[in-house]
């Protein structure tokens, strides 16, 4: 099987990639007869020399790949005829603006793998950035509140090179007597108050809260 790592053309740009270099050459040294190609990218987290210096081929194109790896919705050009893809397609929800994508697909018989639909046996989902949404949500609000009140400046979170970065910026926090309030109980939210707690602000109970 031929696996390949697509360079992703949205805009504005993602840099994330759903293949690592690590992951590459786990892969390699656990199946030796499985090819694996990069396409070049200037704008990938990883750069093309790191998939270079893990032993992974760099390409210009990947169309005679068997499975194809993206991240966000590909564009129509980039979509390979006949074989497999792997990416968030946003279309399960029937989203208009990508309705003209979906059409593409079948006009071209791609095998779409929507990571949105990947589910285990209990309907949980496989693959969904709920925590990781609620972590840099929360860390962008504290960041307008920083600018709002023109206390502290923090770097963004897409800046930070990890979460430890990430948690060293926000040292520089000074909120004050303010109150936050977070709604719900799920991957969000709990993303959301692994922030606050990393930046040292003290969870109440409702009665406090309100008292």
């Amino acid at each position: 099987m031929k696996i390949g790592i697509i360079k992703e053309g949205k805009t504005p740009p993602d840099k994330r990639v759903a293949l690592t270099p690590e992951h590459c050459k786990h892969l390699h040294g656990t199946y030796p007869e499985l090819e694996i190609k990069v396409q070049r990218s200037p704008i990938r987290c990883f750069t093309d020399e790191k998939y270079a210096n893990a032993g992974i081929e760099l390409v210009d194109a990947i169309n005679d790949c068997d499975v194809i790896f993206g991240v966000k919705e590909v564009k129509y050009e980039m979509l390979a005829e006949g074989k497999t893809m792997l990416f968030f397609s946003h279309t399960i929800k029937k989203q208009p603006y990508n309705r003209d994508l979906l059409r593409e697909v079948l006009k071209k018989k791609v095998r779409l793998i929507d990571y949105e639909t990947l589910t285990y046996s209990n309907g949980a989902r496989v693959l969904g950035f709920g925590r990781y949404a609620g972590i840099v949500g929360a860390y962008n609000a504290l960041i307008a509140h920083g600018k709002r009140y023109g206390k502290f400046e923090m770097k963004p979170a897409h800046l930070c090179a990890d979460m430890k970065e990430m948690g060293r910026e926000m040292k520089k926090i000074k909120i004050g007597n303010a109150k936050i309030i977070i709604s719900g109980g799920g991957k969000v939210a709990n993303g959301a108050k692994e922030t606050l707690n990393e930046a040292g602000i003290r969870q109440v109970s409702i009665p406090e809260f309100l008292n």
